[in-house]
């Protein structure tokens, strides 16, 4: 008896409730005005931009025409309306129906229609045209050249004169003349020493003058001035040396540069690439959403206003995939120009790429093991460590122009002299009438007054290198300051990236439960809407999480000098870094 009367009990009060909701849905829909909330539905239209645009269906657009009939009284009972609905369930709650299609769009960017671009070959077309990477290639090929060519200072060179004079005296039967011959071999050796080995011939006729023939070498030894201290010898080539090795580190400077700033734009494609499809699915969701809001509107169970809700989320959403559309857009020109090839830019077809998600596990380095990986392998240190030596080259050149020149001069040859021409070149000939001549001296340049430019030049260039030493200084201390920031950012996005992984995985279970009590009436489209924002913002964050941590991954091995090695650019060969072969000729 008791069981019967609670059981009549539940259904009074089911019943009464029913009641009291059509009654305020009905108070409620007469008082709408149908035509604001039509041009207020019609305001949230987004005009089409391209063919893959999803547009606003007219169902959507426009909500339907309701009766007087529906409104005054519903034409089926609410348990009618509720059984029809079961029958049409919500077809957004099989989101993995959407997830699937969404991933064979996904898929159809590595199709034939797809422009596939690989990791590796797009390094290799950036390396062939890239207008920086070429002007760095070629300075340093230049300045290559300059250093081989500079060691042509040593250079011997064959010297040779032949030189005839004919005067006429007055009162003279015949013209006096002098016929002068030489021939030899001159030069500069390292140890600044200049050198002149050759045969001389001067012949006189009708002369008072006597002839001469003489064969053999003079040797001139810079002791101060151009001699062997501060490299005076070796100056030009050690500079030249030293702007070589300027231009290489400034290319493997402009290489590194141009590599990180491609992944970078790399990973701001795949983002952006992401963000479209996560907008592609949020536009779905709603739109669903939207079409079982206007069966439920056309059945007298949802108000205007919650259907033009509906509708404006899903206006909302289709807004935010045509702004990530466009800034997939600029992704892709970005993408395009960096890798600086006129037929890619041309080239309609979408962009395909397929990088590693793989999380790299980060290096750890203390102190002395990083300052010694830069000393030798970073290519800001290094090339502000060749400023410094070419700073110093040319203090020493100053230090050596400020000395006196002191020279110690010395020839020995064999000679032969005669009033008769002929008579000399016969005694030449026989080694028993040819004399042996033996020379030597000193010459001296002093300046009076000290040498004030040099000097003042010397002060000059002792300032330049103490103020490209303290760069140095500063470089090899902002490179270890910032790979220690990094080494820090990598491990916290490693973290956040675990986070932001768990609440992704979270926010689709929540959402996915919410649709299945949405199906038993007992959720509305406010929760299903604001967990559908909730799981897109969180996708956003754990993609976002994956773009900086590859960029500060980029960041961290350049950081310590390795990123052209660790992409096989150079190698370490005979205790020396080494271009690839392809990096250094034409």
């Amino acid at each position: 008896m008791i069981g019967a009367r609670t059981t009549l009990f539940s259904q009074s009060v089911r019943q009464f409730f029913a009641i009291l909701f059509f009654v305020f849905f009905t108070v409620f829909a007469q008082a709408q005005d149908s035509t604001e909330v039509l041009d207020s539905i019609q305001q949230t239209q987004v005009p089409q931009v391209l063919d893959t645009t999803v547009q606003i269906p007219d169902s959507i657009a426009q909500p339907p025409q309701v009766s007087d009939s529906i409104t005054q009284q519903p034409q089926k009972p609410i348990a009618q309306a509720e059984e029809t609905l079961e029958s049409q369930p919500l077809q957004q709650q099989d989101s993995e129906q959407i997830e699937e299609t969404l991933q064979q769009e996904n898929a159809a960017l590595l199709s034939n229609d797809s422009l596939f671009i690989d990791f590796s070959e797009a390094i290799d077309i950036i390396i062939a045209n890239n207008i920086d990477i070429q002007e760095a290639k070629y300075n340093w090929i230049a300045q290559s050249e300059a250093a081989t060519g500079s060691y042509g200072e040593f250079e011997p060179h064959l010297t040779a004169r032949a030189f005839s004079e004919k005067g006429d005296a007055p009162n003279t039967l015949f013209s006096e003349t002098r016929n002068e011959y030489k021939v030899g071999v001159q030069g500069k050796a390292p140890t600044g020493t200049e050198y002149n080995i050759g045969f001389n011939q001067t012949s006189y006729t009708h002369s008072e003058y006597t002839s001469e023939l003489y064969f053999g070498g003079e040797l001139r030894q810079h002791v101060l001035k151009g001699g062997p201290l501060f490299y005076a010898s070796f100056n030009n080539q050690r500079a030249a040396k030293i702007q070589k090795e300027l231009a290489l580190q400034k290319y493997r400077e402009t290489l590194s540069g141009i590599l990180e700033k491609f992944c970078e734009t790399y990973w701001e494609f795949y983002f952006s690439q992401q963000t479209l499809l996560f907008a592609e699915k949020s536009s779905a969701v709603a739109k669903e959403i939207v079409e079982d809001a206007r069966k439920r509107y056309e059945l007298g169970m949802l108000s205007q206003l919650d259907y033009q809700k509906a509708v404006a989320e899903y206006s909302d959403r289709e807004s935010a995939r045509l702004d990530a559309l466009d800034k997939l857009r600029n992704a892709r020109l970005a993408l395009l120009l960096i890798l600086s090839s006129q037929e890619l830019v041309r080239d309609p077809r979408p962009i395909a790429i397929t990088p590693n998600l793989e999380l790299d596990s980060t290096a750890i380095l203390d102190s002395l093991t990083f300052i010694d990986s830069i000393s030798i392998l970073h290519p800001s240190y290094l090339a502000q460590h060749a400023e410094v030596d070419l700073r110093t080259t040319a203090l020493d050149k100053s230090k050596n122009n400020f000395l006196p020149s002191v020279d110690l001069i010395g020839n020995y040859g064999i000679r032969s002299r005669d009033k008769n021409a002929e008579v000399a070149r016969s005694k030449f000939k026989n080694k028993n009438n040819r004399q042996s001549v033996f020379a030597y001296g000193i010459e001296i340049d002093v300046p009076l007054f000290a040498n004030l430019d040099e000097r003042h030049q010397i002060a000059s260039n002792k300032a330049s290198v103490r103020a490209a030493r303290s760069r140095l200084a500063l470089i090899q201390n902002q490179l270890y300051e910032e790979y220690r920031i990094l080494q820090q950012r990598a491990t916290e996005l490693r973290n956040q990236w675990q986070l932001s992984k768990t609440a992704v995985a979270y926010h689709e279970k929540e959402l996915k439960e919410e649709f299945k009590k949405m199906e038993l009436g007992k959720s509305n489209y406010h929760l299903i809407f604001d967990m559908e924002d909730d799981l897109r913002q969180a996708q956003q964050r754990h993609l976002e999480c994956m773009k900086l941590l590859r960029v500060i991954d980029i960041r961290l091995v350049r950081a310590t000098g390795k990123l052209l090695m660790q992409n096989g650019f150079e190698s370490w060969k005979d205790g020396k870094i080494t271009l690839r072969k392809e990096l250094l000729h034409d």
